[in-house]
């Protein structure tokens, strides 16, 4: 970092340090188990028809420092913002096996639908869902953004997903599982979303599609087919649903395995093959969570031509202590490998040349694929602490650390600092 830089960063850390510690003072000395969050539902006598309204709000501060490379000065800023709006409708239809649930985005700027499914229970290990949903690729991703140690997400998932897609997913309760717990989906391919799983938009600097948004949808895309696995061992009665060990006790852990294979995917938005194996281990209040992905892509020049094209890992220890505090240490990496860098490198050559004619369009163009290729490789490493003053209803937290962007031309490091207050009912 630049040294005219450290006194802005001193002074925003003291003021995450009057937040924490007034935080600290103010929470009230409730245990978890004695809180009782509001609950909104209307349901007929006998309890087999139900509608409950559920509401979500996240507000956050963002400090970020950002590192323009070769010599250019860097820059910093602060933003306050809404980041989630979400409000939701579940229930259930004639019987308490039937269930359904519509949830929406609806920040200043957006309106977008995020998952719209029915769910039908036929057996204990047997269930179908229908609809817009997360595709079951990593039980991590499967997981709320409520309970997030963190602020939000990893980089992973944002390169590699889960994203949201149209399909169909065969289980044995997706969100409460058994010992040995699966999921398996036949999925359209299409990206409902333009947030996670855009690896390959973000390579090839191509335009990412946003179908779910309801006031701009983007144009309808072919369907190709995708298949999603998730298989899963859960011994000790351990709660994946959850990233921190709330229950306490001797070791629990769980080994999974994720796959996803597109058959025909879309050039530049789509990888072919997703791969993900999982562990996580829960022991008196710790939790360490650990992820790996392997993605695979067609290459431009061949599409029958399958290669590695992307590398990532997330690891995750946190603690929790008093009932109501959570420490946590975060670090997601992404390698984009040297040959799909090849690739997109080749196919932004090709684009610009065939826009000779056009002098502005070729302006465009080098301006939209200034950074293509150069990318190597993305590193963050995150420390936070949470203070849940209601569990998840009423929530405060704190992260910050350092991003490190691998460059051919250099590479660059930024920091980033984030204060987040959720209320969710």
């Amino acid at each position: 970092m630049r040294d005219a830089a450290w006194p802005r960063v001193t002074r925003r850390c003291r003021y995450l340090w009057l937040v924490l510690g007034t935080a600290v003072l103010l929470a009230p000395s409730v245990a978890r188990a004695e809180v009782r969050i509001p609950r909104l539902e209307l349901s007929t006598d006998d309890g087999n028809s139900s509608i409950r309204f559920r509401l979500g709000v996240q507000v956050l501060w963002t400090y970020r420092y950002e590192d323009q490379g070769s010599g250019k000065p860097a820059e910093d800023s602060n933003e306050i913002l809404f980041r989630r709006i979400r409000p939701e409708l579940t229930g259930s239809i004639g019987s308490r096996n039937f269930t359904y649930r519509l949830h929406l985005n609806l920040v200043p700027g957006a309106l977008e639908l995020m998952d719209l499914y029915v769910n039908y229970r036929a057996h204990e290990q047997f269930e179908i869902m229908f609809g817009q949903e997360k595709i079951p690729y990593t039980r991590y991703r499967l997981g709320s953004w409520q309970n997030r140690p963190m602020v939000d997400w990893d980089p992973t998932t944002r390169y590699f997903g889960a994203e949201r897609q149209i399909g169909i997913i065969f289980h044995n309760n997706q969100s409460a599982p058994p010992r040995i717990e699966y999921q398996f989906g036949i999925f359209t391919g299409v990206n409902a979303r333009a947030s996670h799983g855009i690896g390959l938009p973000l390579v090839y600097a191509d335009p990412r599609p946003n179908p779910s948004n309801l006031v701009d949808p983007a144009a309808p895309s072919s369907f190709h087919p995708e298949l999603v696995a998730h298989l899963a061992y859960n011994h000790g009665g351990i709660d994946v649903a959850a990233p921190q060990d709330w229950a306490g006790g001797p070791a629990r852990f769980s080994i999974g395995l994720s796959a996803a294979w597109d058959i025909r995917p879309a050039d530049m938005q789509d990888l072919a093959l997703r791969l993900a194996p999982e562990a996580i281990l829960k022991l008196y209040g710790f939790t360490l969570w650990g992820v790996a992905h392997l993605g695979f892509s067609n290459e431009m020049a061949d599409d029958d031509n399958v290669q590695l094209g992307l590398i990532g890992a997330m690891v995750q220890a946190s603690v929790v202590f008093c009932e109501r505090y959570e420490i946590a240490l975060r670090y997601g990496h992404v390698t984009i490998m040297s040959d799909l860098r090849d690739d997109a490198r080749a196919y932004r050559d090709q684009q610009i040349a065939d826009a000779a004619d056009d002098p502005e369009l070729q302006e465009e163009l080098t301006t939209q694929f200034r950074s293509v290729g150069r990318l190597q490789a993305e590193h963050e490493l995150l420390l936070g602490f949470n203070v849940y003053f209601l569990d998840t209803a009423l929530k405060l937290q704190l992260d910050g650390g350092m991003l490190v962007h691998e460059r051919t031309d250099g590479d660059r490091y930024d920091m980033r600092i984030r204060t987040q207050l959720q209320l969710v009912f």
